[in-house]
């Protein structure tokens, strides 16, 4: 169903073909509103997945995630996120999930891998924002990520 949806709709990678097929250009580029790459001009199509679809690319990026955290640390790592998936299976189905670790210390190219709080919050409101869709938030991090001193930011000290 989704090679089907994804082929109708121009391929997967901008209209050359399913992903994999043909000669990659990776670049940086952005999205906008209308779902147009600005780096290419292709519109980029919406392929909605059935449930077995979905729990297959699912699996595939947990698998991509432990793997990455195993080359990272040590065996610690799988157990930790072994235990979030856990969490999340008891507790219930969320509308997003924000890796504030990530959106965190994203561009922090400080030596003690500084930590940037005021980075979380406003991707939080983003997607409040986006999705028309008030819930609330919760935030949540490992220790291993949040690397900071003692004259770091007082929100962050707080946290």
């Amino acid at each position: 169903m989704l090679r089907e949806a994804v082929l109708k709709n121009g391929g997967g990678w901008h209209g050359h073909g399913w992903v994999g097929d043909g000669k990659w250009i990776v670049k940086k580029g952005n999205v906008s509103s209308t779902g147009r790459c600005l780096s290419c001009s292709e519109q980029l199509a919406c392929v909605d997945t059935n449930e077995v679809e979905t729990q297959k690319f699912v699996d595939s990026l947990v698998a991509l995630a432990m793997e990455r955290k195993a080359k990272m640390n040590s065996c610690e790592s799988d157990v930790v996120f072994s235990e979030f998936q856990d969490w999340l299976e008891k507790h219930g189905d969320y509308e997003a999930i924000v890796d504030g670790a990530n959106i965190g210390l994203y561009q922090q190219n400080f030596v003690d891998g500084s930590f940037s709080l005021s980075q979380v919050l406003p991707s939080i409101l983003c997607i409040k924002i986006s999705t028309n869709f008030l819930f609330f938030h919760f935030f949540f991090c490992f220790r291993n990520p949040l690397k900071y001193s003692t004259n770091g930011p007082p929100n962050l000290q707080k946290l």
